[in-house]
């Protein structure tokens, strides 16, 4: 997971927002970015994620944008009796649009996806040398939709803050927008 986050901000790095400006501007209020931010959510199992949100690099749409986020939970021991083990897991998904209100100040929404995951042993294991527990797997994958409010200061912060009705909570995001 780690390996992966670093990557996708190594790749927003790359990414040369005024690349391909012309020089006669048509709307001379429009700034091309990309924001990431780092996202927690306190839903039954504390989550942290990621969340990309790039602003519409056309010009007759300069106030439209996207977000992609992804966040998880560590995992939550389940305490069962020894010698089974077992944890659970959420993993949220989140996908939308955002319009810019004004310069600063946006409002976004979308749908997403939140699993509960449940892994779990019967405390049985083969009776080979070097044998493992079989481990079970349940899931319960329940979608709803999201609205939020996002602030980008002069500067590049960005904090925003919304409601996820999959997760019944709050979603609360510091980033930057480049």
């Amino acid at each position: 997971m780690t390996k992966y986050l670093i990557m996708l901000v190594l790749l927003i790095a790359s990414i040369q927002v005024h690349a391909n400006i012309p020089a006669e501007d048509l709307n001379p209020g429009f700034k091309p970015k990309i924001g990431i931010a780092v996202d927690y959510i306190p839903a039954a199992n504390n989550m942290y994620g990621i969340t990309l949100s790039p602003y519409h690099f056309d010009r007759d749409y300069a106030q439209w944008g996207y977000y992609f986020g992804y966040a998880k939970s560590s995992k939550d021991d389940m305490n069962l009796i020894s010698p089974a083990e077992g944890y659970s897991q959420d993993i949220m998904w989140r996908v939308g649009l955002s319009y810019s209100l004004t310069h600063s100040f946006s409002l976004y929404g979308g749908a997403t996806s939140y699993t509960h995951e449940v892994h779990f042993t019967s405390g049985y294991s083969p009776r080979i040398i070097d044998g493992e527990p079989i481990w079970g797997e349940e899931s319960d994958t329940s979608w709803g939709a999201e609205i939020g409010l996002r602030y980008i200061m002069d500067s590049g912060l960005m904090l925003s803050t919304g409601y996820n009705s999959a997760s019944e909570s709050a979603v609360i995001s510091i980033g930057w927008a480049m």
